[in-house]
């Protein structure tokens, strides 16, 4: 049975390398004298703080955006082609050469990732919504129905690695942590306020 998948893959580099200049520019930002008193006033450099760091946003989507991709992954009887649709690619991967695959999919659909082992080489396809706004239901039913048709294609061959539980993790468990931080310097600011 053929079934045709789409999804958008997103850079895992791309938006590794736009964050890492996201925090090391708002670091050098806000630790550098020079460049923090040239605003007079604290609401000034509030202000400026708030849109440089939406307009930011903005680019760092934009940038994304750019350098994602849509595939689709056709699942045949003795093969699975992905094929990029932009760059008219494809990439063939006989069932007999899949060592093992794991497919992630998380509740937000944040790091849904596609690793498919062949030989000694893993391949990543980061799993997104077409709709880059927000994933709909559609997009995660496409991914449910993926891993049910891989399971079935693939029954043995369903393995979790140390890297699929650090992806997992970085996933599901990190943004929680995160937010216990951002929550216990949130109240210990507030509780220095007010004793001052």
């Amino acid at each position: 049975m053929e079934k045709k998948y789409e999804f958008r893959q997103f850079s895992i580099l791309v938006w590794a390398i736009t964050l890492s200049v996201f925090f090391i520019g708002l670091i050098v930002f806000i630790t550098t004298d020079s460049i923090y008193s040239m605003f007079s006033s604290t609401t000034q450099q509030t202000y400026t703080l708030i849109f440089g760091l939406s307009a930011l946003v903005f680019i760092i989507i934009g940038i994304n955006l750019y350098f994602s991709k849509i595939i689709s992954i056709l699942i045949k009887d003795d093969v699975i082609i992905i094929s990029n649709t932009k760059e008219n690619t494809r990439s063939i991967l006989p069932k007999s050469t899949i060592i093992n695959y794991n497919l992630n999919i998380t509740n937000k659909g944040m790091l849904d990732i596609l690793r498919i082992k062949l030989n000694n080489k893993n391949m990543y396809f980061w799993l997104g919504g077409i709709s880059f706004n927000q994933e709909n239901k559609d997009d995660f039913t496409n991914k449910e129905n993926l891993l049910q048709q891989l399971k079935i294609e693939l029954p043995d061959k369903n393995v979790k690695t140390s890297t699929d539980h650090i992806i997992i993790f970085f996933a599901n468990k990190f943004p929680f942590i995160m937010l216990f931080i951002a929550l216990v310097i949130f109240i210990c600011g507030c509780i220095y306020i007010i004793n001052l």
